[in-house]
């Protein structure tokens, strides 16, 4: 999913003619904000979401500049996609994995317990358990907020308003 926000304002392309490093070093301070806050939404979302038993989904939750004036933000784990979407039967996930996942939720045998839940994941797939989509909905008016406040900002600067 993409947030745009595109600025038409006269006085914002006349501030970008006049000054354009001031726009866009305002720009990328409050773009670098509106990611970050997504990043936060998002992480308090997994955490909310009580799907996960480490860390290690909530820490890959970065964001990254990729183009002037641009921000990505997405969850770098491997696993996210199968968390929000949930997976279809068919799939075989690792057992390791779900051993230590049995393991930090205070499972009994999680060794043997895992192959269980393997064998179970296989023939009936997983829910979905969605934190990106909802995490979206619930930042992008603020993100929207912090980047029109850039926008007023570097406008102020450039004609001392």
């Amino acid at each position: 999913m993409n947030i745009s926000y595109k600025v038409d304002a006269e006085k914002v392309l006349e501030g970008f003619r006049r000054a354009p490093r001031v726009m866009s070093r305002n720009l990328d301070k409050g773009l670098d904000r509106a990611a970050l806050k997504m990043v936060r939404t998002a992480q308090d979302k997994v955490r909310d979401n009580d799907s996960i038993a480490f860390s290690l989904l909530v820490q890959s939750i970065r964001y990254q500049r990729t183009g002037p004036l641009e921000r990505t933000v997405w969850p770098a784990a491997n696993y996210a996609r199968y968390l929000e979407d949930g997976t279809k039967p068919g799939y075989m996930p690792n057992g390791y994995a779900l051993a230590a996942w049995l393991k930090a939720r205070g499972a009994a045998n999680p060794k043997r317990r895992s192959f269980a839940l393997a064998k179970h994941i296989f023939k009936h797939g997983t829910k979905p358990h969605p934190f990106w989509q909802p995490s979206f909905e619930t930042a992008e008016p603020e993100m929207r907020r912090i980047i029109a406040q850039a926008v007023e900002r570097g406008v102020s600067e450039v004609f001392g308003t």
